[in-house]
């Protein structure tokens, strides 16, 4: 029998709020989600916004909903983990939301190490299992 697909909520987080930069980030980081071969990758929208205006909510630039099968998680945070590894200049959060279990991925290349963030990558694998 065919395990249950998870839902899962990754959401790549900047601290200097660059709108563009993180809607590039965003849309690296689904390009390579997609070659997991996951069930589906969605953005999340916050709605239209009122009449008149033209606001931006930086969280909901960076959210993506990820189906994927349970067996995909290793590998999905071992791909989060090798991108946020590949942003040198960027201090890049990614956190993911699986049912009520939320986990955050803080890479700032100059406070964390590698070794960290691999044990980052592990305490996360066990959490969501």
């Amino acid at each position: 029998m065919a395990e249950k697909p998870e839902q899962l909520l990754i959401e790549v987080l900047l601290d200097d709020g660059d709108a563009n930069e993180l809607d590039a980030l965003t849309r690296q980081l689904r390009m390579e989600l997609e070659e997991l071969d996951v069930d589906s990758i969605e953005r999340v929208s916050a709605g239209s916004a009122p009449q008149g205006t033209k606001a931006v909510d930086m969280q909901v630039i960076g959210q993506m909903a990820v189906q994927l099968a349970p067996a995909l998680i290793p590998p999905l945070f071992e791909l989060l983990k090798s991108w946020v590894e590949r942003k040198p200049s960027t201090p890049v959060k990614i956190r993911v939301k699986v049912g009520k279990k939320t986990a955050q991925i803080e890479y700032d290349p100059t406070r964390t190490s590698a070794k960290d963030l691999e044990a980052i990558v592990k305490a996360l694998n066990k959490s969501v299992k």
